[in-house]
């Protein structure tokens, strides 16, 4: 059969994508708390084992879960859903978690309404419309009778947006991932590929003063104001850490200022105080520090603690305490390989596209992990998403995915599944 004929099925099962689709946004998987994974692996285990897979129920141990400081409750279920043959092996992986909807939407973002060739809800890019796709896919190859060239192994995955410790994190380390990884997150609908990802760290800075009467102000120690010249280093500091360069190459949007990819430093959260007739005893500040693949982690907390210590000399504070969270590695993908071969062709063979753009995000996510457990072997990745580059809505308000890109998203993973060649 040629791919073309299984492009027509793609067609003619948009219909189903969309229905489970629908069904699996209505599922509140929001984290925090994270608490209805069961409840969409309910939905989706089922069809997995209709399209021939078999299906275990793989749950995050307590102990981990706590490593993460948010008020999560619920069992942490992932699912690892394998169509074994006597192929090499291939494993495709999706995180069922989304972020918050705030009060900004139009939309209800939990009924995944379709509006002129749109359907918006919550997790429609990021990224439950990835799981819609490998769904319709697996359908697809199944109700046409194709052999895929793999041995599939499909992992959805817990709390990908909280990092420290997601499901994926717990899998790798539990050996479900094979080195080949069809990575269904950070794909676009454009000739675009993906090569290398921030990691991400949150550091909590706590000034500490003296309370007083702000009549008496002479009695205490304002946390705030004596913030200020540690925020004055901190600001130095992100001055010199965003004009370092990656090895790796930017996206070229047009907003990004160089070519290479750069860390970011953001002081993001200020809080100090609870009254204005009271000098303030403590004073919080929040920074997030995406780095890049050429900068260690632990390099970039003692350039931060120097930063605080150089600014506490310079102010009456009695304390300054910080505390470190390791949200996620980065990430570099090598292009150089029979993975991204294989996609390259299935993109042209569904989209036409003949060259290509290749570069790294800013952005952080949980690829890092899989790619630091799997060493010393190298990781081969196929990234996949049904989002474009020119129309980023993930984690936004009115999220929605074209409905045209979800059928050709699932007819490139039916070409690398079934028909991709690495010529």
């Amino acid at each position: 059969m040629d791919y073309k004929d299984a492009f027509a099925a793609v067609e003619k099962s948009e219909d189903y994508i969309i229905d489970i689709l629908q069904k699996i946004i209505a599922v509140d998987t929001t984290v925090p708390p994270g608490e209805n994974y069961g409840k969409l692996v309910d939905i989706v285990e089922p069809e997995f084992k209709k399209f021939g897979f078999k299906t275990e129920r793989v749950i995050v141990p307590e102990e981990k879960v706590k490593q993460m400081p948010w008020d999560l409750t619920g069992e942490r279920v992932n699912l690892v859903a394998t169509l074994k043959n006597d192929k090499p092996k291939v494993s495709a992986y999706a995180h069922m978690d989304v972020v918050p909807a705030d009060d900004n939407w139009t939309q209800d973002p939990f009924r995944g309404k379709v509006i002129d060739g749109k359907l918006y809800g919550r997790g429609t890019l990021d990224m439950k419309g990835s799981i819609a796709c490998f769904l319709g896919a697996s359908k697809v190859i199944h109700d046409l009778g194709i052999e895929p060239q793999f041995s599939v192994n499909c992992c959805l995955c817990t709390d990908e947006e909280l990092g420290i410790y997601p499901g994926t994190r717990y899998l790798a380390e539990e050996g479900y991932f094979s080195n080949h990884l069809m990575w269904l997150e950070l794909g676009a609908m454009e000739p675009v590929i993906v090569t290398g990802a921030a990691g991400c760290i949150q550091i909590k800075i706590r000034s500490i003063g003296k309370s007083c009467h702000s009549g008496m102000n002479y009695l205490g120690v304002n946390a705030v104001e004596e913030m200020v010249p540690i925020m004055n280093e901190l600001i130095t500091l992100k001055k010199e850490v965003e004009q370092r360069l990656s090895r790796i190459a930017a996206l070229p949007l047009a907003e990004v200022p160089y070519e290479k990819m750069t860390p970011m430093f953001n002081l993001n959260i200020i809080n100090g105080g609870s009254k204005d007739n009271i000098v303030p005893g403590e004073c919080d500040l929040t920074i997030n520090r995406r780095y890049i693949i050429d900068e260690k982690y632990e390099d970039v907390i003692a350039e931060i603690e120097a930063a605080v210590e150089k600014g506490k000399k310079n102010s009456k504070l009695l304390d300054v305490k910080i505390d470190v969270v390791h949200m996620y590695p980065p990430v570099e993908i090598n292009v150089d390989n029979s993975a991204t071969r294989r996609l390259l062709a299935g993109k042209k063979a569904v989209k036409g596209f003949e060259e290509f753009i290749y570069g790294g995000i800013s952005g952080s996510t949980d690829l890092g992990f899989v790619a630091e457990i799997l060493k010393p072997g190298q990781i081969e990745v196929a990234s996949f998403g049904p989002q474009r580059a020119s129309n980023l809505l993930a984690h936004s308000a009115d999220e929605f995915v074209y409905v045209e890109d979800l059928v050709d998203m699932t007819k490139e993973l039916v070409h690398y599944l079934t028909y991709s060649t690495t010529k």
